[in-house]
């Protein structure tokens, strides 16, 4: 199980960073202890830190994803936010690609 766990979590860290070609590799994302999507693709994410270049606080323009360790199956990329870290951050325009 923690192979399989491993595993998954590399491959999860990959295809983010393929998601945007625009930062050669890398694309912005946070890491949240939760994350909610509604159908409509809002998202609301709570307890997060922000990665590669995503911006701690304020809005957030481009695409950018977002994805928990405690939710496994959840990689979600969205169009735009609003980020307070480490508390929240909200976006719009999201889709799940897991």
């Amino acid at each position: 199980m923690k192979i399989t766990v491993a595993t998954l979590s590399f491959a999860l860290f990959a295809l983010v960073g393929l998601a945007s070609p625009a930062h050669a590799g890398s694309t912005p994302a946070y890491v949240c202890m939760v994350v909610n999507l509604a159908e409509d693709g809002t998202l609301e994410g709570t307890y997060c830190h922000e990665n590669d270049g995503a911006p701690a606080r304020g809005a957030v323009k481009g695409p950018f994803a977002v994805w928990s360790p405690f939710q496994l199956t959840r990689i979600i990329v969205c169009r735009s936010g609003q980020a307070d870290a480490p508390s929240r951050i909200t976006a719009s325009g999201c889709h799940r690609l897991f």
